[in-house]
């Protein structure tokens, strides 16, 4: 399943809500249980009924476990039948269940997730970028995976603009493969750690190079040189881990429409089961709690063909391979004041 969140407008303002991708639309879940509920079970409180099943944010669905994906499943099954008869599906009330991605501005699939643990296993990308500050790969690069935890509350999605902070001259994209808890747990071991996995998603870890190299002088962070807002870019969406073979991805940068990085997950030194179990030693984590890979070998901008900073106007696409493409506008912050709105019409564009 490919899992969106998404908002979208009303007369009394916009509403996070989440869908499921069928056939190159986005179907709501919450609306579409509702139909299913009446329809199928003959249930009289089939709002009251969705409501509880289906929550209109990823945590809460997340939350829900098997029951709800199994729900889902079933509900997408009793669409597909009835579309296969031409049928007009709507809630008991009317309302319709499908729309087109254009009708609605995609969130990140977890918009605030629980903590972002951001990983360091690519060893290429690893011996690379400290050899040039003259560092070899210390021992414990091999002997476990090493994370750095950083804010949930500056995420942001597709086609959302990215604000150059106004304390960087050197602002990065980070290519990187991420995902999210679906079920918590403690002391997991690595032969049950995909059990955990909810689904997959692209992630753009944005830095500002040059701050974040000041900080680590004091052995500790990121903070400012990873932590400001929109700088943690997740999307399209949540695909479930019996979509793909998570252990090999193609992963793609381009700006401004040119490739710069063609990697692959199949290169991760440290695979996720293994990530998992370290980071579940002695501490829970819980739905929604979000991983990331770090960066593949050469998904940033001085270790891609890139070669130079990003600059206000540059447009950067990542795309993995069976889970879709993020996109996003480097804007000055001076710029800051133009409409949101106008910034994703012209990413799309």
């Amino acid at each position: 399943m490919r899992l969106y969140s998404y908002s979208i407008p009303t007369p009394i303002g916009s509403f996070e809500r989440i869908g499921v991708e069928v056939d190159k639309h986005l179907m709501d879940l919450q609306f579409a249980c509702a139909a299913y509920a009446r329809a199928v079970d003959g249930e009289d409180d089939a709002y009251g009924y969705a409501a509880f099943m289906i929550p209109p944010n990823m945590i809460g669905y997340l939350q829900r476990g098997q029951r709800a994906r199994k729900l889902t499943e079933n509900i997408l099954a009793y669409v597909s039948e009835e579309s296969s008869h031409g049928r007009d599906i709507r809630t008991p009330d009317g309302e319709r269940l499908l729309f087109e991605f254009a009708e609605v501005k995609l969130l990140a699939p977890v918009p605030r997730p629980n903590i972002v643990r951001d990983c360091m296993v690519f060893l290429e990308h690893f011996r690379e970028n400290w050899k040039r500050r003259g560092i070899e790969v210390p021992d414990v690069f091999y002997r476990r995976p090493c994370w750095a935890t950083q804010s949930g509350g500056v995420v942001a999605g597709t086609g959302d603009p990215v604000f150059i902070p106004r304390y960087t001259k050197q602002l990065d994209f980070e290519l990187e493969l991420g995902l999210y808890i679906g079920r918590k747990g403690i002391n997991i071991t690595e032969a049950d750690a995909d059990s955990y996995i909810a689904g997959f998603t692209v992630f753009n870890d944005i830095s500002a190079r040059d701050v974040q190299l000041d900080e680590q002088q004091m052995r500790m962070g990121p903070s400012k040189g990873k932590n400001f807002e929109h700088g943690s870019i997740m999307g399209p969406c949540l695909v479930t881990p019996d979509e793909l073979d998570y252990n090999n991805l193609r992963m793609i940068a381009r700006v401004n429409g040119e490739v710069v990085c063609d990697d692959n997950s199949k290169d991760m030194y440290h695979k996720f089961p293994k990530i998992i179990a370290q980071i579940s030693e002695e501490e829970y984590v819980y739905p929604g709690d979000f991983i990331a890979s770090g960066t593949s070998p050469h998904g940033t901008a001085m270790a891609s063909r890139l070669g130079r900073w990003l600059a206000p106007g540059d447009v950067v696409e990542l795309e993995i391979e069976g889970i879709g493409v993020i996109r996003n506008e480097i804007v000055q912050r001076s710029a800051a004041k133009r409409d949101t709105q106008e910034i994703r019409t012209a990413i799309a564009q």
